[in-house]
């Protein structure tokens, strides 16, 4: 059973929006995905609006924005955007709303360095990232058909991000930032994307999330082609730990599902559920397998090309994790694909 506890806010409809607490208002975007939305926060300044997190960029977006900034934000100006990572329900439209307001974007560095690597990828559909990506789905086990499929899913992502300004104000860990009488820290986590700024605020006992905590689900954490030995199950774990610090009475304002209170049960309950999942993989793999090989196993359900990439990453992650604790072996097989299988008793004996 789900240990944390709904805040006491109304859910707002699609592109809606519930004040939380004076000068801090929830914003709820539409997304044409599963998960058909994201939750976006303005908080109040002195002289205008910080807006954190933006959704895609898109004519859906765009409207929700313009009808939100008319009808709440009075005649205050945006006058500066937070980006918590680089994926692109969080950072699709932020090129777009600090052109239209001229003001600056505030993320973390490696967050934007890493976008900006993304899209020039993009940009060059036949150059080397092609063939890196094509070889680390082979590798996974992945059939032609799929991989050509997946390799279209990707190319279609460039129209969903605007142009991002070539400066920003680079986010750190441990950082603040002054808005209206409140100081927001920056919490930066890795795992789920490479350096996560979550804010928290001391004075107000509320923690703007991001993808980091999330009340109802896990994020994917995923082995993905642009470090293909990576490790950020290990990475993960480690933020979690590292979030238990707060107050467990800290309100919880996530990017997905409805505020709640209960942050240190429910990175317990993440922790636990990773821990799981990492025995379960232990026990299935005694024969060497490819990564989707055991994705079939994994799942009694037929997956969306989609969810097909999110579950083979985050496979993958599981199997690097017990990797480096020495838990598994890898080989490559005569297709060029690596199996796996886990190091019994009598292997590390020997």
């Amino acid at each position: 059973m789900n240990a944390v506890v709904a805040a006491d806010y109304s859910t707002p409809d699609s592109g809606e929006v519930v004040q939380i607490t004076p000068g801090l208002l929830w914003l709820r975007m539409p997304l044409p995905f599963e998960l058909d939305h994201i939750n976006l926060y303005l908080i109040e300044d002195v002289d205008g609006w910080v807006i954190v997190d933006c959704g895609l960029f898109s004519s859906a977006t765009t409207e929700v924005w313009d009808a939100v900034i008319e009808k709440h934000l009075g005649d205050k100006p945006v006058k500066q955007v937070v980006v918590t990572h680089a994926h692109v329900d969080h950072i699709g439209a932020a090129g777009w709303l600090c052109d239209r307001f001229d003001v600056p974007l505030y993320m973390t560095g490696r967050e934007y360095d890493l976008v900006q690597e993304f899209l020039a990828e993009l940009a060059t559909p036949n150059g080397d990232s092609q063939v890196t990506r094509v070889e680390f789905f082979h590798r996974l086990g992945m059939n032609p058909k799929q991989t050509t499929s997946l390799m279209a899913i990707y190319g279609g992502f460039a129209d969903l991000f605007s142009v991002l300004p070539t400066e920003i104000n680079r986010l750190e860990d441990g950082d603040y930032l002054t808005i209206g009488s409140n100081r927001w820290q920056v919490i930066v986590s890795e795992g789920h994307s490479i350096a996560h700024a979550s804010l928290y605020s001391r004075s107000l006992g509320i923690l703007i999330s991001g993808d980091q905590v999330l009340p109802r689900i896990s994020s994917n954490v995923s082995v993905g082609p642009h470090d293909p030995d990576g490790n950020p199950l290990r990475s993960w774990l480690c933020s979690l730990n590292h979030l238990k610090t707060l107050p467990a009475d800290t309100l919880v304002l996530p990017a997905h599902n409805f505020p709640f209170i209960g942050i240190r049960k429910r990175l317990d309950e993440l922790i636990e559920g990773h821990q799981q999942d990492l025995k379960k993989i232990e026990q299935i793999w005694t024969e060497p397998m490819h990564i989707m090989q055991q994705v079939e196993q994994l799942y009694d359900r037929k997956l969306s090309l989609f969810d097909l990439l999110l579950a083979s990453g985050e496979c993958l992650a599981h199997v690097h994790y017990l990797m480096q604790k020495g838990r598994i072996s890898r080989s490559l097989d005569g297709e060029g694909r690596y199996c796996y299988q886990t190091i019994s008793a009598d292997q590390e004996r020997r």
